[in-house]
């Protein structure tokens, strides 16, 4: 009987440090997502195309992510305005890229030049991680940043930070926009 006990016991204890072990492992490995900030943007001299950098940092200390190709889309006033694909591409832990790329504006941005109009960059993209041998599922990346353009067409602030879609809908919300 003493043994039947101990051995319960012994087991008791080999589940719940093993379930302790897992959920620490869990806890160091889950990984974060990746941040976009557009730190520089640009309208031509005569309003028709735009160019932009787009910088890309994966923070997870131990796992790298595969980035799909990449849909911008350019928005006035919530008008899709222009759109473009970055190219696919693997990054690996604890590094930023930048990626640069140019869209044709559709409409005329003029309104946007005299600050009257909104100007957004939306990116869209799907992202795969992978720490040490396992890759998870895709994953959707929806992101939308509120880019403040000067009358020269450049960015007026050093950095734009693109937030997740939904995220920037409920700043909007809170702020009465």
């Amino acid at each position: 009987m003493a043994t039947a006990q101990s051995f319960s016991i012994w087991l008791l204890q080999v589940f719940l440090l093993s379930g302790l072990l897992a959920f620490f492992l869990w806890l160091s490995l889950h990984p974060s997502k990746p941040t976009y900030t557009i730190i520089d943007f640009s309208i031509s001299g005569d309003g028709s195309n735009t160019s932009f950098t787009v910088e890309i940092a994966n923070n997870n200390k131990g796992g790298g992510i595969y980035y799909s190709r990449m849909n911008v889309t350019l928005y006035i006033e919530e008008v899709n305005a222009g759109n473009t694909m970055l190219p696919s591409f693997y990054q690996r832990h604890e590094r930023t890229t930048l990626m640069v790329g140019s869209a044709k504006i559709n409409h005329t941005v003029h309104e946007v030049l005299n600050g009257r109009a909104a100007l957004k960059v939306g990116l869209v993209a799907k992202v795969r991680y992978k720490i040490w041998f396992w890759r998870s599922r895709f994953h959707g990346m929806d992101m939308l940043a509120s880019v403040p353009v000067g009358r020269d067409g450049k960015l007026k602030t050093k950095k734009a930070k693109m937030h997740a879609r939904h995220q920037a809908l409920r700043i909007k919300r809170k702020l009465n926009l």
